[in-house]
C-alpha cells in the first residue's frame, strides 16, 4: 500500500472502543502552552501538518510504550491523531483512531516486531480564522529489530560467538535462531559491550539446552525472546553479570551519590520464553558492583527445578553481593514455579544499600502484574533489600492482579516492602491479588473494624481490594495453573494465559 492510499478510517467501526478509550486518555494539554504563546499570533491562513522528519517516536526502558512528539503548529487548535498497527498492510488495525490532541506528545501502547503507521492532521482554529490543513501527515516507525546474523541449527552458542565477532560500536544487535531449530549451550556465552537480542523470529521457538557451567554472560543490555530454553543440566546462573564490565559504564549517572557503580541503561529482557527446570538462579550480579536500569520478565514461564541447584540460600534474581540492584524490576503476564521441594531462599535480593538515589535515579520500583506465583519460596522470603524501606517515596511496589499461591508464607507483601507497614513511606500501588498458602487465604481479618486483629498479607496489602479463596489451579504439580475460581476468573488475576 503506498502512503498516499492510506486510510486511517478504514479500521475504525471494528475497533470503536478502542479510539474511545485513548480519546479519554490520550487528549490531554501540554504545560506551558497558552493560548497566546500557541497561536504565535498566526490568523487567516491554512494551515500545515508537522513534517514527516520532525516526528520523533521514543520507547520507553521496558519497551511497553511509546512516546510521540512533534514540533507546535502556531495558530492550531490542536491535532487529529490515529496510529494503526500495519503488519499486515491491508488490514490495517486500530491502537487509536482519530483521537484530539491539545499539546505536541501522545503515549501509545508499544508491542514486540510490529511496524505502526501515526497520522496527524494540523486542527485549525476558528477564533483566528486559521483552517485545518489539507492533509494529513502520515510517519511509519517500528519496534522490530532487523537481524544480523543466523545461527545455524544445531550450533553451540558459546562456540558461535567465540568465532563471530559481534560488532561493538552499531547500537543492538539480533541474533536469530532458526525457527524450531535446536540449540546447545555447554560454555559460557559472552556477549561483549553491545546490547544484544538472542530470538526466533517466529512463533516456532527454537530450543536452547543448557549445559553445566554455562550462563548468558553479560555486560550491556539483552533480550531472550521467542525461545524455549531447557535448563535442566544448567548448573550456574542462566544470566550472569560480567567480571570484566564495560569501563565505559562506569559511573555515568552524574546524579548519583555512590561511586563505583557500573550502569546499564539499555533494558534486560526476558520475553515469550519458556524456561524450563531451572535449577539455579535467574541473573546473579557476579561480586560485581552493577546497577540494571530496567529487567523485564513478560509473557514467559520460569519453571524452576531447584534439586539440584547449588545453594539454598539464594535468589532467583540476586544482585547482594556488591552494593547494586535493579533499579526497576517487573514481572507481567508471567508464570513463575518451583516444582522442588528444595527452596531457595529469597525470590529478590540486593544489597541492603542499594537506593535509587545513590544511584543517581528519581526512583526505584519492583512489579508484579498478571503474574503467577507458585511455590518459589515456600517458607522463605519474597524479598531481602532494606534499602527499599530506606528509599522512602521514591520507591514504589506494584501488585496489579496476581495470584500469589505457597510463597513467601504469609510474608509475601511485608518482604516486597522490605517490612515497611501499610502506613509507611514506600509508594504501594496495590490492586485485586491474591494470597493463598496450603489452600487457604494467607491472612486473617477476625474483626474487620479492627486493624489490630489482622494478621498475614492483610496486614500490608490494606487496599480493599484483596480477591480471597483458593484460585483452584487445575494441576500445579504439573505445571498447570488453569484457574478454575470464579472470584479470580471475574477478576482476570494471574497470567492471562491460564484464564480459559
Amino acid at each position: 500500500m503506498k502512503k498516499n492510499q492510506f486510510s486511517p478510517r478504514r479500521a475504525i467501526s471494528a475497533l470503536a472502543f478502542v479510539a474511545l478509550a485513548a480519546l479519554t486518555l490520550a487528549s490531554c494539554a501540554v504545560d506551558g502552552y497558552d493560548d497566546e504563546s500557541f497561536s504565535g499570533g498566526v490568523s487567516g491562513q491554512t494551515l500545515n501538518s508537522p513534517a514527516a522528519d520532525s516526528i520523533v517516536f521514543t520507547a520507553n526502558a521496558d519497551g511497553s510504550k511509546t512516546t510521540i512528539t512533534w514540533p507546535v503548529v502556531l495558530g492550531a487548535s490542536g491535532y487529529r491523531c490515529s496510529v494503526y498497527n500495519v503488519n499486515d498492510e491491508q488490514n490495517p488495525v486500530a491502537i487509536i483512531a482519530d483521537t484530539l490532541v491539545d499539546g505536541t506528545s501522545l503515549v501509545v501502547p508499544r508491542s514486540e516486531d510490529t511496524n505502526y503507521s501515526f497520522s496527524i492532521q494540523t486542527i485549525g482554529n476558528a477564533q483566528l480564522n486559521n483552517a485545518d490543513a489539507a492533509n494529513a501527515t502520515v510517519a511509519s516507525f517500528s519496534s522490530y529489530l532487523p537481524g544480523f546474523a543466523t545461527i545455524p541449527d544445531g550450533a553451540d552458542i558459546a562456540e558461535w560467538l567465540s568465532q563471530n565477532a559481534i560488532p561493538e560500536d552499531s547500537g543492538e544487535i539480533a541474533l536469530d535462531l532458526v525457527p524450531g531449530g535446536h540449540y546447545t549451550l555447554n560454555a559460557n556465552a559472552e556477549f561483549g559491550n553491545a546490547p544484544v537480542t538472542l530470538r526466533t523470529a517466529s512463533e516456532n521457538r527454537a530450543t536452547i539446552t543448557v549445559g553445566e557451567d554455562a550462563s548468558f554472560v553479560i555486560k550491556a543490555g539483552f533480550r531472550l525472546k521467542n525461545l524455549v530454553i531447557d535448563a535442566a543440566g544448567c548448573t550456574n546462573p542462566l544470566i550472569l553479570m560480567n567480571k570484566e564490565p564495560n569501563p565505559a559504564t562506569l559511573d555515568i549517572r552524574p546524579a548519583a551519590t555512590s561511586k563505583g557503580y557500573y550502569f546499564i541503561e539499555d533494558p534486560v529482557v526476558i520475553v515469550n520464553t519458556l524456561i524450563d527446570n531451572l535449577p539455579d538462579e535467574v541473573i546473579n550480579d557476579n561480586k560485581t558492583q552493577y546497577v540494571l536500569s530496567t529487567f523485564l520478565v513478560d509473557n514467559s514461564i520460569i519453571h524452576f527445578n531447584t534439586a539440584t541447584g547449588h545453594s539454598s540460600n539464594g535468589s532467583y534474581f540476586n544482585f547482594y553481593d556488591q552494593n547494586g540492584g535493579i533499579n526497576q524490576l517487573t514481572l507481567r503476564n508471567s508464570t513463575l514455579y518451583n516444582s522442588s521441594d528444595k527452596q531457595m531462599r529469597y525470590i529478590i535480593r540486593y544489597s541492603n544499600g542499594y537506593r535509587p538515589a545513590r544511584a543517581g535515579y528519581d526512583n526505584m520500583g519492583v512489579t508484579f502484574d498478571h503474574t503467577t506465583l507458585y511455590n518459589l519460596v515456600p517458607t522463605g522470603q519474597s524479598a531481602n533489600y532494606g534499602g527499599v524501606r530506606g528509599a522512602g517515596k521514591s520507591c514504589t511496589i506494584t501488585l496489579d492482579h496476581n495470584i500469589v499461591v505457597n510463597t513467601s508464607h504469609n510474608q509475601f507483601v511485608r518482604r516486597l516492602l522490605g517490612g515497611d507497614p501499610w502506613t509507611g513511606d514506600v509508594v504501594k500501588a496495590f490492586n485485586s491479588n491474591t494470597y493463598v498458602y496450603d489452600g487457604q487465604d494467607a491472612w486473617t481479618m477476625p474483626d474487620p473494624n479492627d486493624v489490630s486483629t489482622w494478621t498475614g498479607e492483610i496486614s500490608y496489602d490494606q487496599s480493599g481490594t484483596i480477591i480471597s479463596g483458593d484460585p483452584g489451579f487445575a494441576d500445579a504439580d504439573k505445571g498447570d495453573f488453569t484457574v478454575s475460581s470464579g472470584a479470580q476468573i471475574a477478576a482476570k488475576s494471574g497470567d492471562p494465559r491460564w484464564l480459559k
